[in-house]
């Protein structure tokens, strides 16, 4: 008996995690105008005070000391999953953000010429979306005479958003080379809710014997953490190479709250289950460790003309091996009592019914970037990048609790352009367009085909899923020389 009900609740427990839930992308945000501009590629060095975060060695190419705001003034972002949940089953999602992309200063003391100093504030990894979907029908879905009214139900919602304030320092070690360290610690704040249930009602209305299952989850946490980012830049009038490593993460201190119910009603009638069940689990001020894997990164640039640079840059992420980002600390409530703490790690892959896990396959992207000087007070900026996708598993396992990720690419268009400003100052404007690369995958749950001897109310999986998806971002800048010089 307890064998079948391992095997039973195979096909069943994690059916919430289906959808594109959240955006597996290492590139969804440039920082800065002109490294936007330029497709992110920067780390081969910029008259830009977005230098603190990409390659701080190439600080001592930045001619004027100021303060510098990016802000991006309108982002949107749309996603729409054609057949996710079976034929014409649709789910779909659009979100609207204005958000502070970075604050960032770079200065020089005086008495040390060879010393660079800068300092950031920036957010990423901004991503809001809400999935619903809601379908009923008459279908011969369990072993009873005529069809049966048949109720599906799924709703997903996913806040994610990361601060980082950091530091920068560079030496200029020969007239040509300069080194420098990044240092920076990053607040990440989750929040996650996922619900999926399915209730088929008999013809007979006077019969209190409906069938039903149902899986909720939902946990909000924060971490924080930081990281050190050494670079060297090679710098000539006309070529400069520039190398960064992003050392892994460690992480300071993570809380979070977490719960988890499953249960089924009657399914024991439809031969599926020998007896209903029930598991349910929550733990409050949980402690999490979340981390991020080491980058390397390799920038050029090249004077293609008197007014014309390009700019290349790769940047290659490490695998992160499957980890657990909450280690389950409870005991989950079980009906019947007979389910043994062993049968629930058996049966979610290893792990207790509330751990939390994720894990990242290595990905490089590349961003290429042209920065046209117009005038002496003007210039003219245009690249791209990829957005490779490090979901892990390109086709979902159900074993393990994890949020379910997009698992399309990304490629992304930047065009943008500076002007110097009396006093010192210069506005710059950038507007970026990105959309998911077409590709065809798996639904694994059918809305419209439920049976319980032949798909147990899963439906048919089946090939067809299309995915679309959209960003919009335009970002001013404002770099104020004449403030700053103020107020020293």
């Amino acid at each position: 008996m307890k064998r079948k009900i391992i095997l039973s609740l195979l096909g069943l427990t994690l059916l919430p995690f289906i959808s594109s839930g959240q955006d597996n992308h290492y590139w969804n945000d440039q920082f800065g105008i002109k490294a936007t501009a330029l497709g992110g590629a920067a780390v081969g060095g910029l008259d830009d005070y977005s230098m603190v975060y990409y390659n701080a060695a190439a600080m001592t190419l930045v001619e004027k000391r100021a303060l510098s705001f990016s802000m991006n003034a309108y982002q949107i972002r749309k996603f729409i999953q054609e057949n996710s949940l079976g034929p014409k089953q649709d789910i779909q999602s659009t979100e609207f953000s204005v958000v502070p992309n970075m604050i960032a200063g770079i200065m020089s003391p005086k008495k040390f010429p060879k010393w660079h100093v800068g300092y950031m504030l920036l957010s990423k990894n901004v991503h809001n979306s809400k999935l619903y979907s809601f379908h009923s029908g008459r279908y011969d879905a369990i072993d009873a005479p005529g069809e049966e009214k048949f109720i599906s139900k799924y709703a997903q919602e996913i806040r994610n958003i990361e601060y980082w304030v950091g530091f920068g320092l560079s030496y200029d070690v020969a007239p040509h080379v300069s080194v420098g360290l990044t240092h920076m610690g990053g607040f990440k704040s989750v929040r996650y809710y996922n619900d999926y249930s399915v209730t088929v009602l008999p013809q007979d209305t006077s019969s209190s014997q409906d069938t039903r299952f149902s899986s909720n989850i939902s946990f909000n946490y924060w971490d924080v953490k930081a990281m050190f980012k050494p670079s060297v830049l090679l710098h000539y009038p006309k070529f400069r190479v520039g190398f960064a490593a992003t050392l892994p993460t460690f992480n300071i201190v993570g809380r979070g709250t977490f719960f988890r119910e499953y249960y089924t009603l009657n399914l024991d009638g439809e031969g599926l289950l020998p007896v209903d069940i029930s598991i349910a689990s929550k733990a409050t001020r949980a402690k999490v460790k979340v981390r991020n894997p080491a980058s390397f990164s390799l920038g050029i640039a090249a004077q293609l003309s008197e007014k014309l640079w390009l700019n290349i840059t790769a940047e290659t992420f490490l695998q992160q091996k499957y980890y657990l980002i909450h280690d389950d600390p409870t005991t989950a409530e079980r009906y019947p009592e007979f389910i043994s703490d062993s049968t629930i790690v058996e049966l979610f892959g290893g792990q207790k019914f509330l751990a939390y896990g994720e894990g990242a396959r290595p990905v490089t992207n590349i961003g290429i970037g042209f920065d046209i000087q117009l005038t002496k007070r003007a210039a003219f900026q245009f690249g791209g990048h990829t957005d490779f996708n490090y979901n892990r598993n390109p086709v979902y396992l159900f074993t393990q609790q994890h949020i379910q990720s997009s698992q399309y690419n990304r490629l992304v268009f930047a065009l943008g352009g500076n002007l110097d400003l009396k006093g010192g100052k210069r506005a710059s404007i950038v507007f970026e367009f990105g959309f998911a690369l077409p590709k065809t995958t798996d639904y694994v749950i059918d809305f419209t085909t439920p049976n319980a001897d032949r798909n147990g109310l899963m439906g048919d999986s089946g090939i067809g899923v299309q995915t679309r998806a959209y960003s919009f971002r335009l970002m001013v800048e404002l770099t104020l020389g004449k403030l700053l010089e103020t107020l020293k």
